[in-house]
């Protein structure tokens, strides 16, 4: 196990962001965390490498708390991108070499020659599309054995979107590094995770293989009868069961997602007739 996850709380000037969050993620697995806005998708994941400090419940990696020496294993792409003023690319290359031991030039290359970044000009200049290219060439090429990527693809087009997905999930599983990635792109993730966790309101509603979670559950028509099962939640005209039985379909990833957050345990203990729309 390269990450666990363990009660997590945090508030934020006494609002409440996490509410006992807890999940594991095995070595070599590229994990997602699901959910909509607000889940507390981001702030899970700063507590992960180390940049929050949980008000309760604990963070482990590489079986041990973050400290500076377990950072030079672990890369990070936040989801708000920030740079330095007036840095140039060979500004942060040169930061970059000097914090990762296990620097991958080759890498960073490639990613440089492929999307023609110009590394005399300052990253502040960029498009916000080209800047995330940027940051994702830093991540994969820093050698570390735990990526960690807070929405990768936003501000991407659907090609390089899918082309970029592509080139990570090669990349963890040729190199056996661990990823842990937060995004909104459901059939992205469905082509590149192997486990997941679907989150709502700083707790982990359900967690799983995603090849696990299709054979476990089915999408039932309101003209088949269930004897047996858990009924999980309405997606469109029909309902996720979690059951053994042989009915109806098997799911699609973004059903179970769907299901999970229209699901009894995402407003218990607010049980009501009205459930509000999730845009994801």
């Amino acid at each position: 196990m390269i990450v666990n996850v363990d009660g997590l709380r945090k508030s934020f000037s006494s609002k409440p962001v996490l509410n006992d969050m807890s999940f594991n993620v095995d070595e070599g697995d590229i994990f997602a965390v699901v959910g909509p806005n607000g889940a507390g998708k981001t702030t899970t994941l700063r507590c992960i490498f180390g940049e929050l400090k949980p008000d309760n419940g604990s963070v482990s990696v590489f079986g041990q708390k973050v400290t500076s020496r377990t950072k030079e294993k672990i890369a990070v792409l936040t989801e708000d991108r920030l740079t330095f003023r007036r840095f140039t690319g060979e500004d942060y290359l040169r930061i970059w070499r000097m914090l990762y031991p296990n620097w991958q030039e080759k890498v960073f290359t490639s990613f440089a020659v492929h999307y023609k970044f110009n590394l005399a000009e300052r990253i502040e200049t960029y498009s916000m599309g080209m800047k995330t290219l940027f940051h994702i060439a830093l991540t994969v090429a820093s050698g570390a054995d735990l990526l960690i990527l807070d929405e990768p693809t936003q501000n991407l087009d659907p090609v390089i979107r899918q082309e970029v997905m592509g080139v990570l999930r090669d990349y963890v599983l040729q190199e056996n590094k661990t990823m842990i990635i937060s995004s909104h792109e459901i059939y992205d993730l469905e082509e590149i995770a192997g486990s997941f966790a679907v989150v709502l309101e700083g707790k982990v509603l359900y967690t799983d293989t995603i090849d696990g979670a299709k054979e476990s559950h089915r999408m039932v028509s309101k003209r088949e009868s269930i004897t047996n099962g858990e009924v999980i939640g309405v997606v469109g005209e029909e309902t996720l069961v979690k059951t053994e039985s042989d009915c109806g379909r098997f799911p699609n990833f973004k059903e179970i997602v769907l299901g999970y957050l229209q699901s009894k345990k995402a407003f218990a203990p607010f049980e009501s007739e009205f459930r509000p729309k999730f845009k994801i």
